[in-house]
């Protein structure tokens, strides 16, 4: 028979700091250009064009564009997430 090993306790892992800015991303209000991208299945300088003609809503905050996800859920034809706290 053999002898239980000893070893490390199993210790929850915490989420690192990139996993927090990732799912506070997504829990969002707005999207990015690069997320409209994505979301469209088109390049990202095809994302900007459209954003800078008008043709997808978006806010502009300096040099950051932001894009509501009712937006993107009226451009995908898809029903808008909601934001739980």
């Amino acid at each position: 028979m053999s002898k239980p090993r000893g070893g490390r306790k199993s210790v929850e892992r915490r989420p690192s700091r990139k996993e927090i800015m990732r799912e506070r991303q997504a829990a969002a209000a707005t999207m990015t250009v690069e997320d409209l991208a994505a979301a469209l299945g088109i390049g990202r300088n095809k994302a900007y064009e459209a954003v800078r003609t008008g043709e997808v809503k978006a806010l502009r905050f300096g040099h950051r564009w932001l894009i509501p996800r009712a937006e993107i859920a009226r451009l995908t034809g898809s029903a808008p997430a909601t934001v739980t706290t």
